[in-house]
């Protein structure tokens, strides 16, 4: 008696052991497809960090500054006669221009990727793209910046330099007038929507039922293809 009881159990507990493994085996796998293909694009984005020269404009004046000079001076600070002659134009002394391309501002890379792919990201994109953008394909600045933002705020924190190694197209032109003024409004604008929502529990608990609606999504199984 006792022996069919514990065998009766034992057969149930292997029926939802058997449904649940294969709930969670398309779970696995769904996920284990992500992680594939999120590596697959870091990977490929380490060996896309493609910008090669960097043109700063002034005017009718042009300096093109190779990409290697502006990591050596952001590492060193020693600026090479190229970029001395932009510091020039600029009127800047180089001690500023490197805490500028050095500053590391603190900023949640999820709500990073959120609002980069807002309405209000798009605009603010789209606004940094008419001072810096690549030169063949003009078009494609805004998501190429927003991008290289996001990529560069992965570990929590963002600096300039960081923006233009993630930088994929091969060159950059800057408006040396106004690229510097609209990128650091676009980053006092992050910080300020991160405090707001760092301060509002309403905005986070909408965040947190969003994504926890998309997930669902992702892992459970169509019902109207599963019944059959």
């Amino acid at each position: 008696m006792n022996f069919k009881f514990q065998q009766g159990y034992l057969n149930e507990m292997r029926s939802h052991s058997a449904h649940f493994s294969k709930k969670m085996s398309k779970s696995l796998s769904l996920g284990l497809a992500l992680l594939l293909s999120t590596s697959a694009v870091l990977l490929s984005s380490a060996k896309a960090f493609a910008l090669d020269n960097v043109t700063v404009k002034y005017g009718a004046v042009d300096v093109t500054l190779p990409m290697s000079d502006l990591q050596s001076f952001a590492q060193t600070g020693k600026a090479s006669s190229q970029l001395q002659s932009v510091l020039s134009l600029a009127k800047q002394t180089p001690q500023s221009v490197r805490e500028i391309l050095t500053r590391e501002v603190p900023l949640d890379s999820q709500l990073v990727s959120r609002l980069a792919n807002t309405y209000f990201g798009e605009i603010v994109f789209k606004q940094l793209g008419e001072v810096a953008y690549t030169p063949a394909t003009r078009a494609q600045s805004a998501p190429a910046l927003r991008d290289a933002l996001v990529a560069a705020s992965k570990d929590g924190k963002i600096s300039l330099i960081e923006v233009m190694q993630n930088y994929t197209p091969p060159a950059l032109e800057v408006d040396g007038n106004q690229a510097m003024a609209i990128y650091q409004r676009v980053i006092k604008d992050l910080q300020d929507l991160q405090a707001m929502y760092q301060n509002s529990p309403a905005l986070q608990s909408t965040a947190g039922q969003a994504m926890n609606s998309a997930r669902q999504m992702i892992c459970q199984p169509n019902s109207s293809g599963s019944a059959k």
